[in-house]
């Protein structure tokens, strides 16, 4: 199982999670990324994630230009 930290707070709405990992993120009212099915700590939401979706979480990781989502396989 991975594990899914998104730091919602500092988001700038660029949309490329929600483009490279849909069944993660998606975009809410505000324009914000929102981390599906998360629960939240801190400033973080947190959230698991199937192994088979590595690729898609590592890409909307690295792509991510402000660095708020991190992957932990």
């Amino acid at each position: 199982m991975i594990k899914i930290r998104h730091k919602k707070p500092e988001c700038i709405g660029c949309k490329l999670c929600a483009d490279e990992a849909p069944q993660y993120f998606q975009m809410d009212d505000e324009g914000l990324a929102q981390l599906l099915h998360s629960s939240q700590q801190g400033v973080f939401q947190i959230a698991d994630g199937f192994d088979e979706d590595l690729e898609d979480l590592k890409r909307a990781e690295e792509g991510c230009p402000v660095d708020i989502i991190h992957i932990q396989d």
